[in-house]
């Protein structure tokens, strides 16, 4: 049971949010930055924080193939093994709701990034410039959770539960250590 309108709209969603992300990531490649640290942990981090991208690029994946076969092949949608019961005006606009604001939050946590990136590229050392480089790139990752969320909410299937879980359990470990913990 499929909704036209929201059909659409999802696949439009999944085609800005995608926009957002993969060319403001080829915009900031032009910002030349130098990683100079003296701290080989500030470097562990940032290379954990590079890691926990490569696995959110991988469930975001996941959930823009199901956004496409939901929205252009719904016949085959039955493959995420939907629930049906979940499939409800009131949910799917709690769902949209939770997109929207997980929009916003990418979109600030990449401004906030640039801002860092900048700051950094100055060799800006008040407040350890690199710390706060990684602080808003978590804020960038918890937006992305927030929009798996909201993929999961507007879309219920396994499928989707699996990855929201997998998404959380990644994030919990990674930043629930004291090593990543901001000063």
């Amino acid at each position: 049971m499929t909704d036209p309108t929201l059909q659409m709209y999802l696949l439009a969603f999944m085609v800005v949010t995608t926009w957002l992300m993969v060319f403001w990531s080829q915009f900031r490649k032009m910002i030349s930055v130098k990683l100079e640290t003296r701290n080989i942990e500030d470097v562990a981090r940032y290379n954990r924080l590079k890691r926990i991208g490569g696995w959110y690029w991988a469930i975001f994946s996941v959930f823009g193939i199901m956004t496409v076969i939901y929205a252009i092949a719904p016949d085959l949608y039955f493959l995420f093994l939907p629930l049906d019961m979940f499939h409800h005006p009131v949910i799917n606009t709690m769902g949209l709701l939770i997109l929207k604001i997980s929009v916003v939050w990418i979109v600030i946590a990449q401004l906030d990034i640039d801002k860092e990136l900048y700051k950094y590229s100055r060799n800006i050392q008040s407040l350890s410039a690199m710390e706060l480089v990684n602080y808003t790139e978590r804020k960038l990752l918890s937006g992305m959770l927030v929009l798996f969320v909201g993929y999961f909410t507007t879309i219920t299937n396994i499928i989707g539960l699996l990855l929201v879980i997998v998404g959380f359990v990644i994030h919990t470990r990674v930043f629930s250590s004291k090593a990543t913990a901001p000063c």
